[in-house]
């Protein structure tokens, strides 16, 4: 397992979160990137994150390493310390 940088520098912190931003928008972005980044943004290590999502540590590993289809529930709980939801967007479809 990876260690935790808790010693991180601000600017590096601030680098993730923008990381983090950036990836949100996208339509392909991997959903075990996403919680990682999130997870590094918080300087916690994955059983301190699973903890404060209410989920359990393997799981968690399991979602980063991205062999395991996420419940939307879970996802929701993952999400939860970043004030993020999940929702379904309307996107007008227009044939070129």
């Amino acid at each position: 397992m990876k260690r935790v940088h808790r010693n991180l520098p601000a600017a590096d912190v601030e680098r993730l979160r923008d990381s983090l931003a950036a990836l949100i928008p996208e339509a392909k972005a991997d959903v075990g990137m996403l919680i990682r980044t999130m997870r590094l943004a918080t300087r916690r290590s994955q059983a301190e994150y699973a903890r404060l999502c209410g989920v359990t540590p393997r799981v968690l590993a399991q979602i980063e390493g991205g062999g395991y289809r996420v419940q939307v529930e879970t996802l929701e709980k993952l999400l939860r310390p970043f004030g993020y939801r999940i929702g379904v967007v309307s996107v007008l479809y227009n044939p070129p």
